[in-house]
């Protein structure tokens, strides 16, 4: 069969027919994918109703681009060596160029570790990985046009049996565990002790011990990251767990010494503050007085305005309350302004998100919430109420939740449109029912009481700043170079392979940083407050390095949580695809017919993801073209699928 499409090249003027005709065999050797019968110079351009042409505007002739080709192509085979400086650029269009020519195949990968081992100055195996997957990228969105064919097809290799593995299911992730070695080693400990207690990932009780932590370091510390840029200590954290995985149990370990701490505190001062109820319906009364004896004539205005900046000055000393449950936004907003600006949340239930989305009052305001994580000022007037203005409040949020509960966040537009998704860490612990012990160890008491030593220095008002003047850490020359090159790693992801979660990877660096603070005074044991000149905490190079370990580990619970909870387009649209292929009960299919079955998936660019990502995860396959003889363009590719798909 003759070819289904042309592509014309723009050359320098040419009338010598061999020049002319070992061009044309040059254009062969580079690229593989056209019809190796066509090499003789005389051809008919057979014409073709409706044609669709693309025109790609470029700015070398092909003569131009054959001869840079050539001249690239033999320094790469002369050079021995690849020096340091070029190790990036040449390395890049090296696999660029194997991975169209081979595919992504293992020998493809390969010639691109056996090039690489050119270099002077060794790259990192990350660096490395890549680059290459770089190249996949490269390769993916070739193959996405619709005119790419795998090179075996052309070659009449391909062939053969394909060996069918059970397909990775779109609900279910390989994800890392936390990296409990990076915490403090009182921490640590008291992770693991809970842990082995409860029976439970130590994930759950580590993100319920980093959420503690941020609670009892919120508002009295703030960490430094660049000149102009100040985070707060305050996180939000959600661990996500089905029914009956003791999640209850993990945050009353978590917080136990938080509400030990509260509560003696409230009983020690509890005379302070009746004395300060008593100060205020005294002052209260002395100032109705005074109103109605002025307004008799009775009063002179030095007496009222006396009693007016008294009750200004006058601050009641309330009880003390670490953290809530499930609360209203407005009474939020009351507990962050008689709480000096802290004000924290922590529930195994959820609720605060049915309040939210306005479930209960019908109108959804999660300003509080967004900004209690930034720390931008809040102020609230409303009927009947005193205004509330609060400067720099610290907001943090510790839950544990059913699937569900996310699910609805999730799929809540105004909770991602406006950014409330993007502030969370997400946690997604590997289930341990079926496998759990009745018979533990329960967490050692000298464990127990280190960790609970540790929460009460970092809640006590005498060893740590005043929220009215939070202490300020910063990084040391290391750290800050550690963390920057984590942000320019992280930069042109949030184009390409987090995409679909830029919003929350955005905000990760800063995540990061925090994170970094509160290891930092959590690892400290000096207290400076009583100095006149207190020394400031610093982030050293192994505890930011610690922070980024966390960072990276939130990534990936943090992508499986938007791809499980529909976040992720690509697998919302393979799964509505797989349903689509077990109700026609195909074996076998090709793009169009995904197109005619599948409303809302009208073209080759928005099937093929779809399709690739169904290979990836062994649903389905690309059928091996047998006999193709090398003359034209072989048929359209078919794809075949997994017979457990349609048995399931």
């Amino acid at each position: 069969p003759r070819p289904r499409f042309h592509v014309d090249f723009i050359i320098d003027e040419e009338d010598d027919y061999e020049t002319f005709a070992n061009l044309k065999k040059q254009v062969f050797s580079v690229f593989p994918f056209f019809d190796d019968q066509a090499q003789d110079v005389a051809r008919f351009l057979y014409g073709t109703e409706n044609p669709e042409v693309e025109y790609h505007d470029g700015s070398l002739t092909l003569t131009a681009f054959m001869k840079e080709y050539e001249a690239a192509d033999a320094f790469a085979n002369m050079a021995e060596v690849i020096t340091e400086g070029h190790r990036n650029s040449t390395l890049s269009r090296f696999a660029g160029r194997i991975i169209v020519k081979l595919d992504d195949t293992e020998e493809a990968r390969q010639r691109f570790l056996e090039e690489a081992q050119k270099c002077d100055v060794p790259l990192p195996d990350n660096e490395l990985r890549s680059i290459w997957k770089s190249a996949q990228g490269f390769l993916k969105k070739i193959k996405s046009t619709g005119t790419y064919v795998v090179p075996g097809a052309y070659s009449g290799k391909s062939g053969g049996e394909i060996k069918w593995e059970t397909p990775i299911p779109f609900d279910e992730f390989t994800l890392p565990q936390f990296p409990i070695e990076v915490l403090p080693m009182v921490v640590r400990d008291y992770v693991l002790a809970v842990s082995e207690s409860t029976q439970t990932p130590v994930d759950m009780s580590a993100s319920a011990a980093l959420g503690v932590l941020s609670i009892c370091t919120q508002g009295k510390y703030r960490i430094r990251g660049k000149q102009d840029w100040v985070e707060p200590l305050n996180l939000y954290i959600v661990i996500i767990a089905e029914p009956s995985e003791r999640k209850s149990a993990v945050i009353s370990f978590s917080t136990r010494p938080v509400n030990e701490f509260e509560s003696g505190y409230n009983k020690q001062n509890a005379a302070i503050m009746e004395a300060s109820r008593m100060k205020k319906r005294i002052l209260e009364r002395r100032q109705k007085t005074l109103e109605e004896q002025m307004s008799k004539g009775k009063a002179d205005q030095a007496d009222l305005d006396a009693i007016a900046a008294e009750i200004a000055e006058f601050k009641e000393k309330t009880p003390l309350r670490l953290y809530v449950d499930d609360i209203t936004t407005e009474k939020l907003t009351s507990v962050l302004s008689d709480g000096g600006g802290k004000a924290a949340i922590v529930s195994a239930e959820g609720g605060i998100f049915d309040m939210l989305s306005g479930m209960y009052t019908k109108t959804v305001n999660i300003d509080v919430l967004l900004k209690g994580h930034s720390g931008d000022s809040i102020r609230v007037d409303r009927i009947g109420r005193n205004s509330e203005s609060i400067m720099n409040p610290s907001l943090s949020v510790l839950l544990a939740v059913q699937p569900n509960v996310l699910s609805g966040m999730m799929q809540n537009g105004t909770f991602r449109g406006r950014g409330l998704t993007a502030r969370f860490l997400y946690c997604m612990p590997t289930s341990f029912v079926g496998s759990r012990k009745y018979r533990t160890d329960s967490v050692p008491q000298d464990i127990s009481r280190a960790y609970s030593t540790l929460i009460y220095d970092l809640l006590d008002e005498d060893n740590n700043p005043s929220t009215d003047c939070p202490e300020e850490i910063i990084l040391s020359p290391e750290a800050d170079a550690l963390l920057e090159d984590f942000a320019n790693e992280l930069e042109p992801k949030l184009r390409d392979e987090m995409s679909d979660i830029s919003d929350w990877a955005g905000k990760l660096v800063g995540a990061v940083l925090r994170i970094s603070g509160i290891l930092c005074r959590a690892n400290s044991t000096v207290c400076s407050v009583f100095l006149d000149e207190p020394t400031p905490l610093v982030v050293d190079a192994e505890t930011m390095k610690n922070a980024i370990i966390i960072g990276r580990y939130y990534t990936e619970h943090s992508k499986a949580a938007f791809s499980l909870m529909g976040a992720d387009p690509i697998v919302k649209q393979c799964k509505y695809v797989l349903s689509a292929i077990k109700k026609n009960g195909f074996a076998e299919f090709t793009r169009r017919d995904i197109m005619r079955i599948c409303r809302g998936i009208r073209t080759a660019e928005e099937v093929q993801p779809v399709i690739d990502r169904l290979s990836e995860y062994g649903y389905v396959a690309a059928k091996p073209v047998s006999g193709y003889t090398g003359t034209g363009r072989p048929a359209t590719q078919s794809y075949l699928v997994n017979p457990a798909i349609l048995t399931s």
